[in-house]
């Protein structure tokens, strides 16, 4: 790594790839919402939450699915994103998947090192409220 770069800097490089990336694979407005555990421009496993089943989500389960997750991950593992439709403004659902990562990375005794919500459009930090937003993100 370049010694002139800060972490921080780095983590938003690596946020404006996955963001290109998301952007490349889902071209649709409205989608399913997906969560992810791994390296933000890495190795990562995720799973789908479907909009139909968002009502019966609660907290537990969204601790178990993250704890699954983490399961057989990685102990270099430590970042948490979600991947939804809208803008990269503060969302409820930023919130609760927030504090089911703190569970499951908790139970697993792994730090939390990053917990993002992208979309389409740009990144969040939901712990810090740090955000970039594009209308043309060029890679």
């Amino acid at each position: 790594m370049d010694p002139t770069r800060s972490p921080a800097v780095d983590r938003r490089a690596l946020l404006r790839t996955e963001v290109g990336r998301f952007r490349a694979r889902e071209s649709r407005r409205v989608f399913d919402v997906s969560v992810h555990v791994g390296v933000l421009g890495g190795d990562r496993d995720s799973f789908v939450v479907r909009a139909q089943d968002l009502p019966a989500v609660d907290a537990a389960l969204r601790a178990d699915m993250l704890s699954a997750l983490l399961e057989d991950a990685p102990g270099q593992w430590c970042t948490a994103w979600l991947a939804r439709p809208g803008t990269p403004e503060p969302h409820d659902l930023d919130l609760q998947w927030l504090a089911a990562a703190g569970t499951a990375f908790g139970m697993h005794g792994r730090p939390l090192e990053g917990f993002f919500a992208l979309t389409r459009t740009g990144w969040r930090d939901v712990r810090t409220g740090e955000s970039r937003v594009w209308k043309r993100l060029r890679l």
